[in-house]
């Protein structure tokens, strides 16, 4: 009877230890549990084998000696073999993440920004010690990625000195210590993490310059067509977001970064296009997004249009329309066209979503180039969408069709 229970201990305690390495390889956040069942399985297998003592001694008398010396051997490989693994596993560590959503894995983006850190980096978290968890299994991930990511916690209530000589007036604050510069980071996703991390890092704010006086979206405007939420999403990127009036400028402003014109609805003067060129010619950049025409008899933007075509960009006076069907499943009609071909390109590397893009324009790339300049396609609607020319049928609301 004593055999049969020392038996169910044994195989209890091989449960608990396989169960230890399925816990701490498999689960996220859940290495203290895995430690306890595994000094619980290994007590349970250590109870089994005292239970054993006759027979693993008359293992080594007479002539079971011979074999149990090699069963001896054979333990002690065994052994050898998990000490090797446990080392390489400290010394090189790998994660893989098994869950469908990827909830443990960092973006691309978050990635390689950590992997550049050339120093360390100190993540202090200030909440209450019950959240630690909640943090230190998103932290882990950073720390995944880079050795010189570190991170410390700090309970406002029991510490509260230290929380005030850090100026942390919310819990559930993450100071972000670098190279002497701080950055404070209210919230645990991982854009907070990842923004507050650019942040401190590059220590400059760059500034975006969106053009006005031409009828472009308002970069405060709240309204559908409005680019607030743009603008606030840009902020936590660490741009400085502001508007230039070009015709009243001499040129654009030294601490521009980017020149964006966003939807203008009147042409630009000469004296603006030469002043884009001369940004252009100096290694600035320009995001150019010029709407299809809002009226059939709408003047074009010839000064406009050219400056694009001289970058080997031809846009087109069409809407692009989409009779794939694959708009309709989310309530779209024809005119908002639905891609998800991206030609190899740094900028879209690894992005394969469905995108839609409502009244577009066609834009084409030039064969053979225009002054040098060469263009490349980013994205690609389906074989079954087209650039429509009949604006005024199409503005009107007639079903469009290809003509044949």
């Amino acid at each position: 009877m004593a055999n049969r229970i020392f038996n169910i201990i044994g195989w209890i305690g091989t449960a608990l230890v396989v169960g230890a390495v399925a816990l701490r390889y498999g689960v996220q956040g859940k290495e203290q549990y895995a430690f306890y069942l595994a000094w619980a399985g290994l007590v349970c297998m250590l109870l089994y084998i005292l239970s054993q003592w006759r027979e693993i001694a008359g293992m080594f008398t007479g002539r079971e000696a011979r074999y149990g010396s090699i069963a001896a051997a054979s333990v002690l490989i065994v052994l050898g073999i998990l000490v090797a693994i446990n080392y390489i596993g400290k010394r090189q560590n790998k994660r893989w993440d098994l869950t469908a959503s990827k909830q443990f894995s960092l973006s691309d983006q978050s990635r390689n920004i950590v992997a550049k850190l050339d120093t360390p980096l100190t993540a202090t978290v200030f909440a209450p010690e019950p959240d630690f968890q909640t943090y230190r299994d998103k932290l882990q991930q950073y720390a995944y990625v880079s050795k010189n990511l570190q991170t410390d916690y700090i309970d406002p209530v029991k510490k509260p000195a230290v929380a005030q000589q850090n100026g942390i007036t919310q819990n559930g604050t993450i100071l972000l210590s670098y190279k002497g510069r701080t950055e404070k980071v209210t919230g645990n996703t991982e854009q907070d993490i990842t923004n507050g991390i650019i942040k401190v890092t590059t220590g400059t704010q760059k500034k975006i310059y969106f053009t006005t006086g031409h009828g472009e979206k308002d970069t405060a405007g709240s309204d559908p067509a409005g680019y607030s939420q743009i603008s606030t999403a840009l902020g936590k990127e660490n741009y400085a977001v502001d508007k230039v009036v070009l015709a009243q400028a001499a040129s654009v402003p030294d601490d521009a970064s980017v020149v964006v014109v966003a939807g203008p609805q009147q042409d630009f003067f000469p004296k603006e296009i030469d002043e884009l060129k001369a940004f252009l010619a100096k290694g600035g950049k320009l995001l150019l997004m010029v709407d299809p025409p809002g009226k059939a008899d709408a003047p074009a933007l010839t000064n406009l249009l050219a400056l694009a075509h001289d970058w080997d960009i031809d846009l087109g006076n069409n809407v692009v329309v989409d009779v794939s069907g694959m708009g309709q499943l989310f309530g779209a009609s024809e005119a908002v066209p639905v891609a998800a071909s991206y030609p190899a390109h740094p900028i879209t590397d690894r992005f394969r979503v469905i995108t839609a893009y409502p009244l577009a324009r066609s834009v084409d790339v030039l064969a053979g180039g225009v002054n040098g300049h060469n263009a490349q396609p980013l994205v690609q609607t389906s074989p079954q969408s087209w650039a429509e020319t009949d604006l005024k049928g199409l503005l009107a609301g007639t079903p469009v069709k290809i003509d044949t």
